[in-house]
């Protein structure tokens, strides 16, 4: 059962474009992008939550959120990532305490790109 979604808005420096999904499954929670799924490439690109849309990778509240929930890393070494990318999300991170999703370069703190989360 889809619990959330939504649909990925690129940082200005970066293609980024499709949706994902959060789901149960067998008592977990399964992230996975669309398809459609595409985004340029970033050293050390990976998913991690936040609250609020953000604005600055300075943000202390941010950089925090990213390495308490980071999850599903990405290829890096600025490859392009095409396609349905899925990953478990840890079980300490609580999705009902955020409300965006943030795509973020661990390797240099970016902001990549961030959805809002759509709970349904």
């Amino acid at each position: 059962m889809i619990i959330a979604r939504g649909t990925f808005t690129p940082r200005p420096t970066h293609v980024l474009r499709g949706s994902f999904s959060i789901r149960e499954s067998g008592g977990s929670l399964l992230f996975e992008t669309s398809a459609d799924f595409y985004f340029d490439g970033s050293p050390a690109p990976g998913f991690g939550f936040h609250t609020g849309i953000p604005t600055s990778a300075d943000d202390p509240a941010l950089r925090g959120n990213m390495a308490r929930t980071r999850f599903l890393d990405l290829p890096g070494n600025v490859v392009e990532v095409d396609g349905q990318q899925a990953g478990t999300l840890p079980p300490a991170i609580d999705i009902d305490a955020y409300t965006t999703v943030v795509l973020w370069c661990f390797a240099v703190p970016f902001i990549l790109g961030h959805a809002s989360l759509e709970r349904l």
